[in-house]
């Protein structure tokens, strides 16, 4: 007679524990093909309103009671290379179905984060000890995930930020040295930063340096002297302003994986 192996019956049990975690915005799909390593794919919903986040998960059950410090020992490292290859935040959600509790980490940051701290030779190895932070309970604290959610979607707008910013530093500094014709150019690039506003937004409270409001407006001084073929102090004063606000937002987002080495380290929070 077929028996179930006991690592599927643990996990099989620990998955709908997971879905007495999650509270209604949450939507949960189970995946075939288990054994590649995804178990999960969640989707976050704002009321009835979709997102379009998502995560994959692997999930770890276990029989036995958490400690206070929970770790998963015996973490494959095949696992761990397959998640980085994923443009998706891919998460391990460990249940205790002897605790009714559910600990997460987000593993490609833990990785960058932590493993290549704490074991540089990782790659080396054939599992390795994943570590759990205490505020990383799915049941009292899935908002973290979400704010994740935020953070990865932000770092990929970032990197689409960083190539027309240095496209428009580049011909903005022709544009400025009496090369008008280049300016109408520079226009379209700064209109397209301006759509950014998702990106923007989130790191112009933290630079000081320049002027938000000449960001907003920075395109028309293009289009005037794209159209007079004049350079003006107005015009000059307003582009100066808004690019040395663009560098303080790029000086900003490009240091953003240092502060959240330093904030691990003296343990103001993880990031993972």
């Amino acid at each position: 007679m077929p028996k179930r192996i006991e690592t599927h019956r643990i996990d099989t049990k620990a998955v709908r524990t997971i879905f007495t975690h999650l509270n209604e915005n949450w939507l949960v799909r189970n995946l075939e093909e288990r054994d590649y390593g995804i178990d999960l794919q969640l989707e976050r919903f704002d009321s009835d309103d979709a997102t379009g986040d998502f995560i994959f998960v692997q999930v770890k059950g276990t029989d036995k009671e958490f400690k206070e410090n929970v770790q998963l020992s015996g973490f494959p490292v095949d696992t761990v290379n397959y998640a980085l290859m994923f443009d998706v935040p891919f998460f391990i959600f460990h249940t205790s179905n002897a605790s009714k509790q559910t600990k997460y980490v987000w593993l490609q940051n833990y990785v960058e984060t932590r493993l290549e701290k704490d074991t540089p030779l990782w790659k080396t190895q054939d599992s390795v000890t994943i570590y759990f932070p205490k505020e990383n309970n799915l049941e009292s604290n899935d908002s973290k995930i979400a704010d994740i959610i935020k953070k990865d979607k932000l770092r990929k707008v970032g990197v689409k930020f960083l190539a027309i910013y240095e496209s428009l530093k580049f011909h903005s500094e022709s544009v400025l040295t009496g090369q008008t014709a280049v300016a109408n150019g520079c226009a379209i690039e700064a209109r397209k930063l301006q759509k950014l506003s998702s990106f923007i937004n989130e790191y112009k409270e933290s630079v000081s340096g320049g002027n938000y409001t000449d960001f907003n407006t920075f395109h028309a001084a293009y289009d005037n002297i794209a159209n007079t073929s004049e350079l003006d102090s107005a015009d000059k004063e307003t582009i100066n302003s808004a690019m040395c606000f663009l560098e303080k937002i790029k000086f900003t987002f490009l240091h953003q994986d240092e502060i959240n080495d330093f904030a691990e380290d003296m343990g103001f929070y993880h990031p993972y």
